[in-house]
């Protein structure tokens, strides 16, 4: 395989100096053959140059994009390269709750994501035998750990990445929403509701629908009751209102998890891309798809299989050289050694390919190329079993499995025959600065918008400042069909939920995606769809237009798109699509004012 050197522009080329070069000067190549040869450390069959020339390949081409962590943390001393990860539930005990505070502390001190799931506290009210006081409940841990943020910040640290969640069966649910949407505390947090083993999806719905009462349960034992209904309404309402909670689907996560015989999967990573058991880890990287979109708009298969079979062996190796922060992370990461291969550059490779976003052909193309990364990672995995041995943890009846079960009957005769090297391999993250540093959509989400206004502060002449607005046009716009080119506005959605669908049931972790919801989009009809496409997903997160406040960037609908792009001589126009991943944060409201120079082409004036 032959492929040009990549070179990251605009943004992405600042993103890749601030964030992942190891010193001002180093380039693109040479970080590739840095990361490349940390990462081939892991092999000791002699063959350590042959594949680190391989994974050179990929990275200096930008076909495979290794998570953020690796290209930052490969080389350097403590080499931490894993994006994310869930702590233990925490055991309920003072001694308990200071080591999982201890742990966020640590775990967070060296870059790393936390997802917590803290339905192992007992209720609110409860007695505590031993001193006859008064449980406070699970929600007070919460805001402890919600407290080490605060201190993390304010000493001059980056805000964590923390997901706080609790079983919605709990009885402390309604003070945990409570204390989130309508008190406005735990802003360190994302927040996420599980559906547990105590409230099966299908049962919920029906409840919902039916308004009736569910039990809340502690320790498989009876504590009271909710409306369904009641709960529900809320949950939608405030996902409505602020884009929180989520909603974790624990439930289906774990009938599909293959190693339902070993541990349970207790909590998500935070951004939801990988349910993981407790001291699990999030390793990740992503195909970029437009790679191998050659140009009658056809798919590149073998060079798409080779890129995911070395994928498949780029993360297996982080596992292996990578210096955890945590014992108890690196025993569990080497028992099940968990991958998180993805994609990134969805909707860029559907333009290329001449297919609409939310048409169903696009959803067809999609699942036949999820399908063959799918296969293609699985018999990697199988590959390297038979070379290096099975993940410890593994057992025959991973075969058992709902996901491996649904696999072609040459991958299960080749697990069966070998075994294989990870328990799970795939997954759909967001991607967010590593797609802007590839210059391509993120993840599996729609372009924000075709065309956009930039609110940005502009000099006055007395010294002052005032808020102006530009156009923005993606530059994909002068060389694809314009119909080609809807933003995540202009796809309904029915359509956002039906492309997470159909990436789901080829992904054996989880799919991180963004339901994008207009400005005035029915709180009732939200309901109704939610609970339509609920059974199907391990993680729904909505985002409605302007909930969260003033944007920096609004979306500007396809058709009154066209009309502005019409006035080419009336307005002058900025070509960027550097910034457009601002925007795929969770809630769509990151803290930007993005400068007028920032654009990768064009001259930049305001908008008449």
């Amino acid at each position: 395989m032959t492929s040009s050197v990549y070179q990251p522009t605009g943004l992405g080329q600042t993103i890749f100096n601030e964030r992942y070069a190891i010193h001002p000067g180093e380039g693109w190549a040479e970080a590739a053959r840095r990361v490349s040869d940390h990462v081939a450390q892991a092999e000791h069959n002699g063959d350590r140059q042959r594949v680190a020339e391989e994974f050179y390949e990929e990275l200096v081409t930008n076909r495979f994009m290794p998570g953020g962590r690796i290209w930052y943390g490969a080389g350097r001393s403590r080499s931490q390269l894993l994006n994310c990860f869930v702590l233990n539930s925490p055991p309920d005990s003072r001694e308990g709750w200071g080591k999982s505070i201890s742990d966020v502390i640590v775990v967070s001190g060296m870059g790393g994501g936390v997802g917590i799931n803290a339905s192992s506290i007992r209720p609110r009210g409860s007695k505590i035998n031993g001193t006859g006081g008064v449980a406070t409940g699970a929600v007070s841990l919460m805001e402890m750990i919600n407290g080490v943020g605060d201190v993390l910040v304010s000493g001059g640290g980056r805000r964590m990445a923390l997901m706080l969640a609790l079983n919605l069966t709990h009885p402390d649910m309604p003070e945990f929403l409570d204390k989130k949407l309508d008190r406005h505390q735990l802003n360190n947090a994302n927040v996420s509701v599980i559906l547990d083993k105590h409230m099966p999806t299908a049962e919920l719905v029906r409840k919902v629908k039916a308004r009736e009462d569910f039990d809340l349960w502690f320790h498989d034992q009876r504590a009271g009751s909710a409306n369904a209904y009641d709960i529900w309404q809320k949950i939608v309402q405030n996902a409505w209102k602020s884009g929180e909670p989520g909603v974790l689907n624990g439930d289906f996560a774990n009938r599909e998890s293959n190693i339902f015989y070993h541990s349970p999967l207790i909590s998500s990573n935070p951004c939801g891309e990988i349910w993981l058991s407790a001291y699990e880890s999030c390793d990740l990287g992503a195909v970029v798809l437009p790679r191998f979109i050659l140009n009658d708009g056809q798919v590149d298969w073998e060079a798409l299989a080779t890129t995911v079979r070395r994928g498949v062996r780029f993360l297996d190796n982080v596992l292996s050289v990578n210096d955890y922060p945590l014992p108890e992370i690196r025993e569990t990461s080497h028992q099940l050694r968990r991958l998180g291969l993805g994609v990134m550059g969805l909707h860029s490779a559907l333009i290329m390919a001449g297919i609409k976003y939310s048409s169903p052909a696009a959803r067809q193309w999609v699942a036949e190329i999820m399908s063959f990364i799918k296969i293609q990672a699985y018999l990697a995995s199988t590959e390297l079993a038979e070379e290096k041995g099975p993940f410890p943890a593994y057992e025959s009846a991973f075969l058992s499995s709902p996901f491996v079960k649904r696999l072609p009957e040459m991958v299960r005769a080749a697990i069966g025959a070998y075994g294989i090297r990870n328990c799970a391999l795939l997954t759909i993250a967001p991607t967010g600065t590593t797609g802007m540093v590839a210059n391509v959509s993120t993840g599996i989400e729609p372009l924000f918008s075709a065309a956009y206004w930039r609110r940005f502060y502009r000099p006055t002449a007395d010294g002052n400042r005032q808020l102006d607005k530009e156009l923005v046009v993606d530059p994909l716009w002068s060389v694809a069909n314009p119909a080609l080119l809807e933003g995540a506005y202009d796809i309904t959605p029915e359509q956002h939920f039906a492309m997470q669908r159909v990436c789901q049931r080829q992904i054996d972790n989880a799919v991180s995606k963004t339901i994008n919801l207009p400005a005035d989009y029915s709180v009732d009809t939200l309901s109704d769809l939610w609970l339509e496409y609920l059974p199907h997903l391990k993680g729904s997160t909505f985002y409605r237009a302007g909930s969260r406040g003033e944007e920096p960037l609004e979306a500007i609908p396809l058709d009154e798109a066209r009309l502005l792009v019409a006035k080419r001589n009336q307005i002058e126009i900025v070509s960027s699509i550097d910034e457009q991943s601002i925007m795929s944060c969770v809630g769509g409201a990151c803290d930007v004012r993005a400068p007028s120079g920032i654009s990768s082409g064009g001259f930049t004036f305001a908008a008449a």
